[in-house]
């Protein structure tokens, strides 16, 4: 659930507020209990006179030091040095701009939705529907994705057997490529061949995973590096990913290659197993002419979970994803209109207070004057009326008698319910009361704040301007 379930008589010490009390956001030698900085005895430089340093100097280290070359590098002949091969290096990501034509918006779960209902209808409290939509944006699976292409955007290709959307038939090809889905479709055997025949000098390997790829003049080669990169190394372009193909040669490393020869995997079609393919690269030529219209179709909306694999998803794509969480992290303006609407919708309240929006069990309602209460809900309600704002447990410690039955304490949590359901009184989420009176804010406040946005100096020109248009209209004596 997004929410917990707060007691009628829950305390509002423990409102969920924050407190930030345990926090010291100051320097490390200035909070609380902070160990005192390790001092250290002063040291004499050894630069020698004339240079700002005084003579002397520490003692030298046990074994002495021989001189360094320029950086401060060891030039010791028996220094060593761990060697950094590049083509191990994993390729740093390149940042990828944003589909054009296409939006992303935050939608909350629906069974999410539900349970914020039933949380502010049991609780009987109102939240700030701001406050709601960062609970939703609080946890990747309380949300999930909108991509929406607009009139002029691209089309969107959606895969039938899982979420993941592209934007053009190559992407799609290489994401089915290592897809557990395309299992379904093609069944893959391994069967046992008789080696390369001929007279092979030079064995082509990948320098990432030590794959062994074959003599370059082998008719399976250029398959064989496709395969490769579109199964596991797709994240690099095929020309990056060929100059880190290197070659060796010898007599083992080519025995060794045939040896992997001796067994290959065929596949079959699964609808009718008389089909063969002696490569993946042949089964993938198949299922991209015959197969593709089966497994993807086109839209201009897909509904992705927030936490998808970025393989499932164009890399513009996944840019359009992560952009949309900031912004609504940021300011979750979208995603509480939509909130406003989901929560109207399963008959909530949603109304403003205090200039800002807010859900609970009821809008405000002022309390006809000819309604005549019995004596537990009037003296609740005019006990919040008189002490607008306060907390919840200072009604029960006030109102409520004491040393009281569970049963008699019921009955007045019964009448606050009354009394919160019919708009008369509003619970808030940090555990204060107030009348329904108090939906507007103060007009001290609003003065206050009016004043606020006025220039210094019309502030105090005004006044003056006024005194004196009497002066220059009087006749003169």
């Amino acid at each position: 659930m997004y929410c917990r379930l707060i007691n009628m008589s829950e305390s509002s010490s423990d409102n969920q507020s924050l407190d930030l009390s345990g926090l010291d956001f100051g320097p490390a030698w200035a909070r609380k209990g902070a160990k005192p900085a390790k001092q250290y005895k002063e040291h004499k430089g050894g630069g020698g006179e004339g240079v700002g340093r005084p003579t002397g100097g520490r003692k030298p280290r046990q074994g002495g030091r021989p001189p360094q070359g320029g950086g401060g590098r060891d030039f010791r002949p028996d220094a060593k040095y761990k060697k950094h091969d590049s083509k191990k290096r994993k390729p740093r990501r390149v940042f990828v701009a944003a589909a054009e034509g296409v939006t992303a918006s935050v939608m909350p779960i629906e069974e999410g939705v539900d349970n914020l209902v039933k949380e502010i209808a049991a609780s009987g409290r109102t939240y700030s529907v701001f406050d709601l939509a960062r609970v939703v944006l609080g946890a990747r699976d309380r949300f999930h994705i909108i991509l929406k292409s607009e009139e002029e955007g691209p089309d969107l290709l959606q895969s039938k057997n899982d979420s993941s959307v592209f934007l053009t038939k190559e992407e799609c090809l290489t994401y089915a490529a290592s897809a557990k889905w395309l299992n379904e479709i093609y069944k893959s055997e391994e069967v046992t061949m008789d080696p390369p025949a001929g007279d092979f000098k030079n064995i082509a390997k990948c320098g990432i995973s030590g794959e062994l790829l074959g003599p370059t003049n082998f008719h399976g080669y250029q398959d064989r590096v496709l395969e490769l990169h579109r199964t596991k190394f797709s994240n690099f372009t095929l020309e990056d990913y060929k100059k880190r193909i290197v070659t060796e040669s010898g007599e083992d490393v080519v025995a060794l290659w045939k040896e992997s020869m001796t067994k290959r995997t065929v596949y079959k079609l699964a609808s009718d197993e008389t089909i063969v393919f002696d490569s993946k690269t042949a089964m993938l030529q198949h299922f991209a002419t015959t197969e593709f219209e089966k497994s993807f179709h086109k839209t201009n909306k897909a509904q992705v979970p927030s936490e998808i694999e970025a393989k499932k998803l164009s890399p513009s794509l996944l840019t359009n994803l992560k952009e949309a969480i900031q912004e609504q992290r940021r300011y979750p303006g979208e995603l509480s209109s939509f909130l406003c609407r989901q929560l109207s919708g399963r008959q909530l309240a949603v109304f403003k207070w205090q200039g800002k929006l807010h859900s609970g069990p009821s809008r405000p309602h002022m309390l006809p004057a000819d309604l005549n209460m019995a004596d537990r809900p009037k003296a609740i309600y005019q006990w919040v009326a008189d002490h607008s704002g306060a907390g919840i447990d200072e009604l029960w410690k006030n109102v409520c008698p004491a040393e009281i039955e569970e049963k008699a304490k019921f009955e007045w949590y019964h009448d606050l319910h009354w009394l919160i359901n019919e708009g008369y009184v509003i619970f808030m989420n940090n555990g204060l009361l107030f009348p329904s009176s108090a939906s507007k804010k103060p007009a001290q406040k609003q003065a206050a704040k009016k004043a606020a946005k006025q220039p210094k100096g019309e502030k105090e020109t005004k006044p003056e301007a006024k005194q004196k248009e009497p002066v220059k209209d009087k006749p003169a004596e």
